[in-house]
């Protein structure tokens, strides 16, 4: 059975691990981080568990102990000799070292893209949420989200991760929940689990040179994304597609029968396939 070593120095990015034990669930899997405070490590090996993983301490990792060993962030202070790591921007790769993005949207001969996609909890039922997480701040608070929000009173939002970025813009917003405490990834899949739709960052706001973690997370939990067609274009996602504006779809999603909410899960399961076969070891010729 190959070794696989997933290290992280700076205890940023442990969310990426999920896919990661994903693509080497056949292997034995040492897990070298410096804590696990978000319960990201934990979460994940909850779900697969008859595969090999073991947490270790991050001064016991050796490469020559492994088949393969992947820093999971390339800015991270760590020798790249034989490593590959995961790259977040194209500024922290370099043309001799191998390179894993998570974004089409980072390129490189020596850089695999490959689409995070993990082993989530699937929740057949979901309320009227509709959730929005990540990194974001009174700058995405554009008229179009708030008429976007407004108009769609029927819904409630819930906005996780602003933090000391808290949009009060939308305090007086009676469908708006904001989450500011950093919360663990148990905390957040119940959010995902029980949400209807997951809203993700439009552009300027999401930057088109990196990876938002809202994508993985909401195919790995079979949630339909209201996503730019851009972004959907570009990563070959599903999901209500608006060109430029939140507020193109609000008859969608006010009139969306069950019927039509079902076809954009069964989009989402077509999507699941075909980037699991991209994913496969044997295409990925990862060493």
């Amino acid at each position: 059975m190959k070794r696989i070593a997933v290290l992280n120095v700076s205890g940023q990015h442990l969310c990426c691990i999920g896919f990661l034990f994903e693509l080497f669930k056949e292997c034995e899997i040492e897990v070298f981080i410096p804590h696990d405070n978000e319960k990201y490590y934990e979460y994940y090996k909850s779900l697969y568990p008859t595969a090999s993983i073991t947490l270790k301490n991050n001064y016991e990792f050796k490469k020559e102990n492994h088949d393969l060993s992947i820093n999971i962030n390339s800015h991270d202070r760590v020798n790249r000799d034989g490593i590959v790591s995961i790259a977040h921007v194209i500024e922290h790769t370099d043309l001799v070292n191998d390179f894993i993005a998570l974004t089409p949207w980072i390129k490189g001969n020596n850089i695999k893209y490959i689409f995070p996609l993990y082993k989530g909890i699937i929740n057949k039922s979901s309320e009227n949420i509709i959730l929005l997480f990540g990194s974001f701040g009174s700058d995405c608070a554009d008229a179009d989200l708030k008429n976007f929000v407004s108009s769609l009173n029927e819904y409630q939002f819930y906005f996780i991760g602003g933090g000391p970025k808290h949009i009060h813009e939308f305090d007086n917003f009676s469908n708006v929940k904001q989450i500011d405490d950093k919360i663990t990834i148990y905390d957040l899949v119940d959010y995902i689990k029980k949400s209807k739709f997951i809203l993700t960052r439009k552009t300027p706001y999401q930057n088109i040179d990196r990876y938002s973690g809202a994508l993985g997370h909401s195919m790995s939990h079979r949630k339909p994304m209201i996503i730019q067609k851009y972004t959907a274009d570009s990563y070959n996602l599903p999901g209500i597609i608006f060109n430029k504006d939140y507020s193109e779809i609000i008859p969608s999603i006010k009139n969306m029968t069950n019927e039509e909410y079902d076809n954009h899960l069964t989009d989402i399961d077509s999507a699941i396939e075909i980037i699991s076969k991209n994913n496969e070891l044997s295409k990925l010729n990862l060493k």
